[in-house]
């Protein structure tokens, strides 16, 4: 089974196990496709690895908890004198909360993350690592602890410490993003769509969360000091919509700000019929802070409400590089997934689809 070495967990920021300590597996649930295991400092849970082997589910995560277990070993302890106690099984054990830093990976994607602050050290996304299987992520681990010396060290530790904090964030804010270690990408958000809902400003609310509109500039660099001013003058990749998470926790961390220019018009663009069903008829265009609504029409095109919108940026690395090698976002619709691009006004093919639409809505 694989499992991350004492050595390896230093790496990570992840303490490791001691020797006194005592690792059980905890009964599963009926619907579980995974083995949990728990260590066991006497009678504190101190441990937590999930693990699956299946092909196609396979899955390893690590992490800190802090848990009391019952004399007798078969009831995890409330934490208050209102709570109850829980049967000691997996399905109980998987609710209580992380502590420290996770070494996630599932799905084909693997992530490092501080759970008492909600901020990623590391999302292979951004990097597009092609890590599938548990022996995929032993490598993945291998070369990520050869490539950690004492500057890499020093930095993850000194981001496993961090505490949580509500960063505040506003439209024409430049960001930073961690790409990988010592690799950063930098982007702006052009649109805070939660701040026009509390100020009144109408716009067509089909997206979850707290929704901003953000770019992401052609720049890959290992400098974590590029300044606005410099960002300004480059291109910058389609906009994307995405829920507050990554700044308010501050995992996207605001680097200054330079209030947007008539001229910046990077913004997503979503057109359909009414999904409110006290307002049935209405068809409704919205690009930006740009909101047109017409009574009794009927769509032109379906499939461009382009309502999708995630927790972390959907850029990978090879996209990035490719565009900033061409000085140009064509390689970024040919790249990107299909029914992404396919759904996107913005994409070149629909051009003609386009014009027709903003002809029918009266926009220019």
């Amino acid at each position: 089974m694989f499992e991350l070495t004492n050595e390896q967990r230093k790496c990570f920021a992840i303490p490791p196990v001691l020797d006194t300590w005592e690792k059980v597996e905890v009964k599963a649930g009926p619907y579980d496709h995974c083995v949990t295991y728990a260590y066991l400092d006497g009678r504190r849970i101190v441990k937590v690895i999930k693990i699956s082997e299946t092909r196609g589910q396979e899955m390893y995560h690590e992490y800190g908890v802090d848990q009391m277990l019952s004399e007798d070993g078969t009831k995890i302890l409330p934490k208050t004198e209102k709570g109850k106690p829980q049967n000691f099984t997996a399905p109980n054990l998987l609710k209580k909360t992380p502590l420290g830093m996770t070494l996630s990976f599932c799905r084909g994607y693997v992530d490092v993350i501080n759970n008492t602050a909600d901020q990623y050290y590391y999302r292979s996304n951004y990097e597009a690592a092609e890590v599938y299987t548990l022996d995929d992520l032993s490598k993945w681990v291998d070369d990520w602890c050869r490539g950690t010396g004492e500057k890499e060290l020093a930095e993850i530790n000194e981001f496993a410490n961090r505490p949580k904090i509500h960063q505040k964030f506003s439209e024409g804010d430049f960001f930073r993003y961690r790409i990988k270690r010592g690799l950063y990408g930098y982007g702006r958000i052009m649109v805070d769509y939660a701040k026009m809902r509390k100020d009144g400003v109408p716009f067509w609310e089909i997206f979850m969360g707290k929704p901003l509109c953000v770019a992401v500039y052609h720049i890959v660099t290992d400098d974590p000091n590029v300044t606005p001013e410099h960002l300004v003058k480059l291109k910058m990749l389609p906009s994307q919509m995405i829920m507050d998470n990554v700044f308010f926790y501050g995992e996207c961390e605001v680097i200054g700000n330079i209030p947007l220019s008539p001229t910046e018009d990077n913004f997503t663009i979503h057109y359909g019929n009414s999904i409110n069903a006290r307002k049935p008829h209405y068809l409704y265009y919205q690009c930006g802070k740009k909101f047109v609504s017409r009574f009794g029409k009927k769509e032109l095109y379906g499939d461009f409400m382009n309502s999708s919108i995630g927790w972390d940026l959907k850029v990978g690395l090879p996209i990035l590089l490719e565009c900033i090698k061409q000085n140009s976002n064509d390689p970024y619709w040919s790249m990107i997934k299909q029914w992404r691009a396919n759904e996107d006004l913005r994409n070149p093919k629909f051009k003609k689809e386009l014009k027709e639409i903003k002809k029918q809505m009266g926009v220019k």
